[in-house]
């Protein structure tokens, strides 16, 4: 039987240093954003701390960018006008490289992705600090 020693839940990673880091989702669900746009929330898990965030992946043209570099991030090749059938559930398990960046949210720091890094995104595995995102 395996044992453990407790410990306090406060101590758990809210967050992590800005930089970049590996996530794997661990939950997807399709809703709708506040302005009535299909979406998709993730739920991410950064190695090795086990911090915990969010992202969205919203479906409207001025968007589809950011679910193009998702997919590419997370192992898909994405054809250009190619239609794409985007499915939740397919999306738990699949890890990525994101840029994270720390804000604060109702006086707690939290982290938020600024990038899902791609090929476009590094030079040789090393992220281009001079690329915008």
């Amino acid at each position: 039987m395996p044992t453990y020693k407790a410990s306090d839940i406060a101590t758990r990673p809210d967050f992590v240093e800005p930089g970049d880091y590996t996530v794997e989702v661990i939950h997807a669900e399709e809703t709708v954003s506040q302005k009535g746009h299909d979406m998709i929330e993730l739920k991410l898990r950064v190695e090795p701390s086990g911090a915990i965030l969010f992202d969205h992946l919203v479906f409207m043209p001025n968007s589809f960018w950011k679910i193009d570099a998702f997919r590419v991030a997370t192992g898909e090749e994405v054809t250009p006008d190619e239609d794409v059938e985007v499915i939740a559930d397919d999306m738990i398990g699949r890890t990525g490289r994101v840029r994270l960046m720390v804000e604060e949210y109702k006086g707690r720091k939290r982290n938020k992705v600024a990038a899902w890094l791609t090929q476009a995104t590094t030079k040789g595995g090393v992220p281009d600090e001079t690329r915008p995102f």
